[in-house]
């Protein structure tokens, strides 16, 4: 219904911004990663979902629409509801998220208040044909381009996908160029 709300920051909360937007003041629940890039007093402009039930009406917005896009895949979750939503996407990067999908990495999910065992399966399990390698990439630029070459190679010579991207992800920040990135891996496992 609403694709973004653009205004000025009149008020932040621990959950939320006000954006003052045509003379109507808006509160909006967001990420504390969307948070940390509002200034009280500045223009802003927030990717929206609306989110409707019985008693309320809720705007739920983020500064990109790549985290738009993520909370409506959590949303979309049986069992997770707006509100373990940005939980998750406070506590975790969309590239995070991203790969603890791909790699199936339940853990990644538990360390997050609110979500246990199951909900961290069935987060792995319904978002699993909704993620690709793409979102776990996502806004890196050549940082990215790096890992998302290297997990291909990897999976080019055999490796399954989430060895890969676990291998890749462990050694990531130790090479320059994807080829380094690439040995580092095989030797992380064991080739």
């Amino acid at each position: 219904m609403y694709e973004y709300i653009r205004g000025e920051v009149t008020d932040t909360g621990k959950d939320y911004a006000v954006i003052d937007a045509g003379g109507v003041g808006y509160r909006v629940n967001t990420s504390s990663n969307t948070l940390r890039s509002l200034r009280t007093g500045e223009t802003a402009k927030l990717y929206c979902s609306l989110v409707i039930r019985e008693d309320a009406h809720t705007i739920y917005g983020f500064y990109t629409p790549e985290e738009r896009e993520m909370f409506n895949k959590l949303t979309s979750v049986s069992g997770v509801g707006p509100k373990l939503a940005v939980a998750v996407l406070s506590a975790m990067k969309i590239t995070d998220i991203a790969m603890a999908v791909i790699a199936s990495d339940e853990g990644a999910f538990e360390k997050i208040n609110g979500v246990g065992k199951k909900t961290a399966q069935r987060i792995i399990i319904d978002l699993a044909g909704k993620i690709s390698a793409g979102d776990a990439t996502a806004g890196g630029g050549a940082e990215a381009d790096k890992e998302s070459e290297a997990v291909g190679a990897l999976v080019a010579l055999g490796y399954n996908r989430a060895e890969a991207v676990r291998a890749v992800s462990s050694v990531k920040n130790l090479g320059d160029k994807a080829e380094d990135i690439i040995l580092m891996a095989l030797k992380r496992m064991g080739a």
